[in-house]
């Protein structure tokens, strides 16, 4: 064994017992004063490391630090759970205006305007009469004017109807609140008899598609439908003047139906305000 076998052995472990090393050691005074350097050193280290107390406290910091990151876990893991909460509540939501959307195109038009009154009974209850201006700025959304007086308005809107938007008019009547929906391409060849537990009306149609006048049972409706067409000019249904007016100022549902569940996220606030 050479010097430099027996130093490379030697460090790898100090206080190795190997005949060979001790052999070489009784050989050669150089490597003899190396191992005792290397075995007082390596004596020593475990001496200290024996010795070695952990600073006092440290298990309970430990301990506490571990309960912090276990609370900043939970707490983290509950905001995942609100937000998910949240997100399958706005998905109920959207599916559910959605598929109201998707029901009023499908129901026969006498179906859908009974339909469309129950989902907005609240604009039943509407007590007092709006300006004036605001049932010509409905209608004017639509390029059409009131060619006379309607007599008083208690709430206009534009709002959803089967197939698009159309104005939404409630009118005080004798035995309660007399809805009325202008229906713009709700073609009929003929006038409809609208009936129901409560309700009784007549769907009139126009040159560019249909009114409906809806009461309570015992309201005297005769002629109402026709005076309310004929009270207001209308354009001819898809004219440019009314495309035009409606691609600057669409309601947010007729958009949102146009376009897709992507921005369905108006749909509810439009529907709100405006029926």
């Amino acid at each position: 064994m050479n010097c430099l076998e027996f130093r490379r052995r030697l460090l790898a472990d100090p206080l190795a017992t190997d005949d060979q090393l001790h052999g070489h050691e009784g050989t050669c005074p150089t490597c003899a004063n190396f191992a005792r350097d290397a075995r007082a050193q390596e004596i020593q280290l475990r001496n200290m490391l024996k010795q070695t107390k952990p600073p006092p406290g440290l298990a309970d910091r430990i301990q506490l630090a571990a309960r912090f990151e276990q609370r900043s876990l939970l707490q983290r893991r509950g905001w995942y759970a609100v937000a998910a909460s949240m997100l399958v509540a706005i998905s109920i939501s959207m599916l559910s205006l959605w598929n109201t959307a998707i029901e009023r195109r499908d129901l026969a038009l006498t179906q859908s305007v009974l339909h469309h009154i129950d989902d907005e009974a609240h604009h039943l209850r509407e007590a007092h009469a709006i300006p004036a201006a605001r049932v010509d700025w409905v209608f004017r959304r639509f390029g059409a004017r009131l060619a006379e007086d309607i007599g008083r308005v208690n709430f206009a809107a534009e709002c959803l109807m089967r197939h698009k938007n159309g104005v939404h008019l409630v009118m005080p009547g004798k035995m309660g609140p007399i809805t009325v929906f202008f229906m713009p391409g709700e073609m009929t060849d003929k006038a409809l008899e609208i009936e129901s537990a409560r309700f009784h009306g007549k769907i009139v149609p126009t040159d560019w598609g249909s009114v409906a006048v809806i009461g309570e049972q015992g309201e005297p409706l005769q002629g109402l439908g026709q005076r309310l067409a004929a009270a207001v000019s209308w354009p001819a249904h898809g004219s440019a003047e009314s495309v035009a007016l409606r691609r600057g100022g669409g309601s947010d549902v007729d958009l949102a139906v146009g376009v897709g569940v992507g921005v369905f996220a108006g749909v509810g606030v439009a529907q709100q305000k405006n029926g």
